[in-house]
């Protein structure tokens, strides 16, 4: 009655057993055979209790068993492995049968490198290119060869060759040479500097950069005076006028030598007009012909030399009856247009500004900016504006433009003084 009470007890430990003991009995089989004992117990397991589709775990197949040498049996993996090695072996080559060179750098006695290459093995080329120094042109790559040409700091030159230390280039005159590669670059030259020009052709136009091309920033007359602040390349002059406005200008329009000026002769001191008398109060009376400078208007930081200033600034603006602007001006319409610079406001004509404007001075004393009245029979047929040493500033009908003059050139009918 025990048994068949326990009978199911039984037979599950009995398979529990047989499960248990299945493994162990097959191991020594696994180990004469020449498989890892790991390997057998593996394969025993899945023998058993077979293969689990959810288990996560990799499936031992028998081609992936190893031996007891451990190398694997996978011809798969030994193929792809020889692919690669087979890969390694393409790329890997030898060439101990090439000719191996080296290159030294050679240098004279200044440290500056000699060219490697031979002219004709020199890379074709068409650049503008601009010299940074004053330097030689060579008729081979070589310090120590001939000299063809001088060539200026900012001198524009075509390079024509490439050299590895050296360029083959030519100038504007067609001479071809040599010159270091290190003498030269790509962009313009520019170099500060500080001195005078003047206009030397009948118009010349301002231009913002320093190209024919460029936008026109305002135009500049025959004997203008020009402030040079920069030299740019070998062409061009940054420069500022008396105006304020700046931009640049081609250097073969301007010249450094000033605009010539007579030579001004000695000239009497006038006499009065009016014959002294041996009354004190007579001999007070001849002199009321001259006017109080002290009721003359008076602007801040404005003066007589002002009025030069923007006197200079039309020299060469051409000659034109009745005009009074920088498109053409006459001699009453310069002295018009400059004093209304400052704000003054004279009339458009010789004869009344002699008549109406400002107060008569006498020549001892006379200053820049004053208005040198001439004389013509009983009228004023022409005014200027002194300048100093003897020397105005007209617009001349005869040379057709405004240009300085001897204040002696006419007959004078006296002066006038429009500002204090």
């Amino acid at each position: 009655m025990v048994f068949r009470h326990n009978r199911r007890q039984h037979i599950l430990s009995i398979a529990v057993a047989i499960l248990v003991a299945a493994p162990v009995i097959c191991l020594p089989i696994g180990v004469r055979a020449g498989m890892s004992p790991g390997a057998r117990v593996a394969q025993a397991y899945a023998n058993v209790y077979g293969i689990d589709d959810d288990d996560d775990g990799v499936t031992i197949e028998d081609w992936a068993l190893v031996g007891s040498d451990d190398e694997m049996e996978d011809s798969e993996t030994d193929d792809k492995d020889s692919s690669k090695t087979d890969k390694k072996d393409e790329t890997v080559k030898d060439y101990d049968d090439v000719p191996k060179y080296f290159v030294y750098q050679s240098y004279d006695n200044y440290e500056r490198p000699e060219e490697l290459l031979a002219p004709e093995y020199f890379a074709p080329d068409n650049t503008q290119f601009y010299s940074r120094v004053d330097g030689a042109l060579k008729d081979k790559p070589s310090t120590g060869a001939t000299t063809i040409a001088k060539i200026h700091k900012g001198q524009a030159v075509i390079r024509i060759g490439i050299g590895d230390t050296w360029s083959k280039v030519r100038t504007e005159n067609g001479k071809e040479g040599f010159i270091l590669t290190s003498y030269i670059q790509d962009t313009m030259v520019k170099v500060n500097s500080k001195f005078i020009v003047w206009v030397d052709t009948g118009s010349l136009v301002i231009r913002k950069d320093p190209a024919s091309n460029s936008a026109k920033v305002t135009t500049a007359y025959k004997h203008a005076r020009l402030a040079v602040t920069q030299i740019v390349g070998d062409k061009w002059y940054k420069v500022t006028m008396a105006n304020g406005k700046s931009g640049y200008v081609p250097k073969s329009y301007t010249t450094r030598r000033a605009p010539p000026t007579p030579t001004p002769t000695p000239t009497p001191r006038p006499r009065p007009t009016r014959k002294p008398t041996s009354k004190p109060s007579a001999r007070k009376a001849s002199k009321p012909s001259y006017g109080n400078v002290n009721k003359l208007p008076r602007i801040t930081g404005k003066n007589g030399s002002s009025i030069v200033a923007i006197a200079q600034s039309m020299l060469g603006v051409k000659y034109k009856y009745a005009g009074a602007s920088r498109k053409g001006i006459d001699c009453s319409g310069l002295v018009m247009y400059c004093y209304a610079q400052v704000g003054i406001r004279v009339p458009h004509g010789a004869t009344q500004i002699w008549r109406r404007s400002g107060v008569t001075v006498p020549r001892s004393s006379l200053k820049p900016g004053d208005v040198v009245c001439y004389s013509k029979g009983s009228i004023c047929p022409h005014v200027a504006i002194y300048v100093g040493g003897n020397q105005v500033i007209h617009a001349s009908d005869s040379k057709g433009m405004v240009c300085y003059g001897n204040i002696d050139m006419m007959k004078i009918k006296g002066y006038k003084r429009i500002i204090r």
